[in-house]
């Protein structure tokens, strides 16, 4: 909901006229006028009437324009040549028409002109708000007066005169605002008069029967005539004060009542100006003898309070507001009060898109204190949620006496506190009070007030602003803020939810109090009160630290197919810890047992691992002579499936099902097993084949053999040619009969190598095989002298050196994927291979020589 500000400012002529003998410019602009321009950034939406094309009006919608928008729009005239004016002693210009004007507050429209030496505009009128009615403004229904006080030509140079134009221009200062009607303007020239009329009348500090009335003083009158009326009176032209000064103490006015005054400025012997006005204000309600405000009498709404019983609002915020609200209220559910704790009326802020900075007040009628000794004011308050920005105090307008900042209840259903304010540095006087809430900027910080009384101080205070700091594991330093003289207290401390006795733990203590022998990682609440007698405070809730805090923030990283390195956060001063590492895929469960103890790294490097397996992890604190905290965890997280293939040695050949443990996604995985030794060829004896797809049924997954060290090596096609897809044990495709056991694939190829290339079909999941894996020589008659060469260092770290009898035609290397990544034509006996930018590992090298192809195995360190 919008702001609404009224402030009228009407320049009225009601006794006498300028003194001019012509007018040598009286220009109506005559909207629509296409001599006209429009300008500014803003969005078409808001523009409501074009006065350069169709409409006798200006009209601009802030509120259509949306909020978010940032809207500055001009109506620019035509140049208007000033000279002949001037050259008449016309040197006075003003601009007048009518105007409605719904002013959210922050917003400007004003009349501009322009300097043609300077190329500058200044303002020289500023509207201010007529309507708090968005069809007014709609419409152009009110259709209230303006003149712009004159604007003095007499030192304009010839440019100035033959360039000047006028502007009606607005901002809205990046807010979402209301809008506006101006209609058809008239620029005028006129003579000076002898005595110039005032402007920019006000009222300020304005009490019950009294108001401070100003005025600007355009000439150089020094003294003034006023005529104050009630609103709606008619003025008669009589002053009923002459020959006051600026500002004028009107007094003797009636509370709570509507006046109207206009002033005139006395310039002596050259006479009187013409009366201006009325400017429009309403004194303040009378004042009241101290009392209690429990707001039970107030209007129940959701809109920002504005006024009722001489208690008034305002805000700067669009969306931070004081609303009364009824005990059962849960328009701020989530940040208090309960209704729980709340019976009657209470006033609370509505923070809901408040901004930080943004201000609500909520202001007390005048309160008359001369009955009191030692006055104070005593209210409840309830701040509980995210982001509570701050509650003050404010005297008279100005001296802020008491402040609060942050959260202060526990829970929606922690009960209010009572603040306590000393008003003793005015005692005798008449105050009014502001409670002044600032928001945080955050939807979750409301602030709730209720029960303000204007009072003796209390002989024994009640304390409040409770705190607990210094927290250890069995200690912990209780405060809390002293309202009144006391210098001793009472304090009852239990578990979290205790129901408190009236019955103190702890008596005659000091603030703050060191409560000790508490018990690690346990939640307490307290309660104080002053030992004089006061209620009780509280409660206040802490929790206190572990002796050997868990571990949290778990985390995996850097995850390879046997190794991750497995961290956490240690939340205590520990160097040492104990891990569990859980091996879902093989069915383990945690047990409690470390897997490791005495880990002194953070993070930690877990060997050994299984690629494509799931896994998680536990971690424990060991404190040492503390003991051991809570274990932290699971962390889950997977190994990598890695597709690497065996060779002779290892003998097993094993595929888990890729990366997700069962094959899916289409995912095409190519192996090579190339021997270990030159002169050996690879077997494969196929053992099992995953029963989901052993043929029984269906077949869903492709296996491609290949004789070689790549996939472009001659196919071992099986009998009927093509993909292998289910096989029995007789080596006869036959879908829905068998599988791949039993079937030994034996590579022909001089490298000795065989190549696996396997495509699953991505609607199914399968696993995948286990087959062992070996090596047999090849017949002698493959191994021609001339093809002999002998190769070293192996293991190499840089390069490795080729010898042969005969000339070495083409070297190919392959890695433990099949994948070819380094290749030379030597065409000499030796050869020298640099392996300087491979990554170590192990890799196949095919050597040529007399058209004969060896391949070796190579470990690059």
């Amino acid at each position: 909901m919008k702001k609404i500000t009224i402030n009228v400012f009407v320049i009225m002529f009601m006794l006498g006229t300028f003194v001019s003998v012509s007018q040598t410019l009286n220009q109506p602009a005559g909207w629509p006028n296409a001599a006209w321009t429009l300008s500014g950034s803003y969005t078409p939406g808001g523009l409501a009437g074009d006065p350069t094309t169709a409409s006798a009006n200006f009209i601009f919608d802030d509120d259509a324009a949306g909020n978010g928008s940032a809207d500055t729009i001009e109506a620019t005239s035509p140049v208007i040549d000033l000279t002949a004016a001037a050259g008449a002693g016309e040197t006075w210009i003003t601009v007048s028409g009518n105007f409605t004007y719904y002013a959210l507050g922050g917003d400007v429209l004003a009349i501009e002109v322009y300097d043609a030496d300077a190329m500058t505009w200044s303002q020289v009128y500023q509207f201010t708000g007529n309507t708090t009615t968005v069809a007014d403004y709609q419409g152009c229904v009110i259709s209230e007066a303006y003149t712009t006080p004159p604007l003095d030509i007499s030192g304009y140079t010839a440019t100035q005169l033959s360039g000047f134009q006028y502007r009606v221009s607005y901002d809205d200062q990046t807010g979402w605002q209301y809008g506006w009607c101006v209609e058809s303007p008239t620029i005028m020239s006129e003579t000076p008069p002898s005595c110039i009329d005032p402007s920019m009348l006000s009222a300020t500090s304005i009490t019950d029967t009294t108001a401070d009335l100003g005025w600007m003083e355009n000439g150089t009158a020094t003294a003034w005539n006023v005529e104050v009326v009630t609103n709606g009176s008619p003025a008669t032209g009589t002053p009923t004060a002459s020959g006051v000064a600026n500002p004028y103490a009107a007094s003797g006015l009636t509370a709570e009542t509507a006046y109207d005054f206009y002033v005139q400025a006395d310039c002596g012997g050259v006479g009187t100006s013409n009366w201006v006005g009325p400017f429009t204000f309403t004194t303040a309600c009378a004042p009241v003898a101290a009392y209690t405000e429990d707001f039970e009498t107030f209007t129940v709404s959701t809109a920002p309070f504005s006024g009722e019983n001489c208690w008034s609002g305002s805000n700067t915020g669009g969306s931070f507001y004081w609303e009364s609200a009824a005990g059962t209220d849960t328009s701020s559910g989530g940040t208090g009060p309960s209704p729980t704790i709340t019976t009657g009326n209470y006033f609370f802020t509505e923070a809901s898109g408040a901004g930080v900075g943004d201000v609500a007040e909520l202001v007390s009628p005048l309160v008359d204190l001369t009955s009191l000794t030692d006055p104070a004011i005593l209210f409840n308050y309830h701040m509980f949620g995210g982001q509570i920005g701050t509650l003050d105090v404010i005297v008279n307008g100005t001296d802020n006496v008491w402040s609060l900042s942050g959260q202060q209840q526990a829970t929606e259903t922690t009960p209010w506190e009572l603040a306590v304010v000393d008003l003793a540095a005015y005692a005798g006087q008449t105050v009014t009070i502001t409670l002044r809430a600032t928001s945080a900027g955050s939807f979750e910080g409301d602030i709730a007030i209720d029960n303000i009384s204007f009072t003796e101080f209390p002989a024994c205070a009640t304390p409040n602003a409770l705190t607990a700091t210094n927290i250890t594991d069995t200690t912990a330093d209780l405060g809390w803020t002293e309202n009144g003289s006391a210098t001793a207290w009472d304090v009852e401390l239990g578990l979290d939810g205790f129901t408190p006795t009236g019955t103190p733990t702890a008596a005659g203590v000091s603030n703050p109090y060191g409560a000790m022998g508490l018990t690690e990682n346990t939640a307490y609440d307290f309660y104080v009160r002053a030992d004089c007698g006061s209620a009780w405070a509280g409660p206040f809730s802490f929790t206190t630290l572990e002796t050997c805090p868990t571990p949290s923030a778990l985390g995996a990283a850097n995850i390879t197919e046997t190794t991750a390195e497995l961290s956490w956060t240690e939340n205590g001063t520990a160097t040492m810890w104990n891990i569990e590492i859980v091996d879902l895929t093989a069915g383990g469960t945690v047990t409690g047992t470390p897997t490791v103890s005495g880990v002194t790294t953070n993070p930690y490097v877990a060997t050994g691992l299984v690629g494509d397996n799931s896994y998680e992890f536990y971690v424990q604190t060991d404190c040492g002579v503390d003991g051991v905290s809570a274990w932290a965890g699971p962390f889950a997280f997977a190994t990598p499936y890695v597709a690497v293939a065996p060779d002779c040695t290892s003998g097993i050949f094993l595929d888990s099902g890729g990366q997700s443990g069962s094959y899916s996604n289409n995912e095409t995985i190519t192996y090579t097993i190339c021997p270990d030794s030159p002169g050996d060829v690879v077997s494969v004896d196929f053992t099992s084949f995953s029963t989901e797809n052993n043929g029984t049924s269906a077949c869903y997954d492709g296996l491609t053999i290949y004789d070689g060290p790549d996939n472009t090596a001659t196919t071992i096609d099986p009998p009927g040619g093509g993909t292998i897809w289910c096989w029995d044990r007789n080596d006869v495709p036959a879908v829905g009969t068998g599988d791949l056991q039993g079937m030994t694939i034996t590579s022909t190829d001089p490298s000795g190598c065989i190549t696996f290339v396997f495509t699953s079909d991505g609607s199914v999941t399968r696993p995948g095989w286990v087959a062992n894996v070996f090596c047999n020589p090849l017949s002698v008659d493959s191994f021609e002298d001339e093809a002999a060469f002998t190769y070293y260092p192996n293991p190499t770290k840089g390069s490795l050196t080729l010898n042969a009898q005969n000339t070495i035609e083409n070297v190919t290397m392959y890695n433990m994927l099949g994948q070819e990544v380094l290749r030379a034509t030597p065409n000499t006996v030796n050869s020298e291979l640099n392996m300087s930018s491979l990554q170590d590992g192990a890799y196949f090298v095919k050597v040529t020589i007399a058209n004969i192809t060896k391949t070796i195995k190579v470990i690059k360190q």
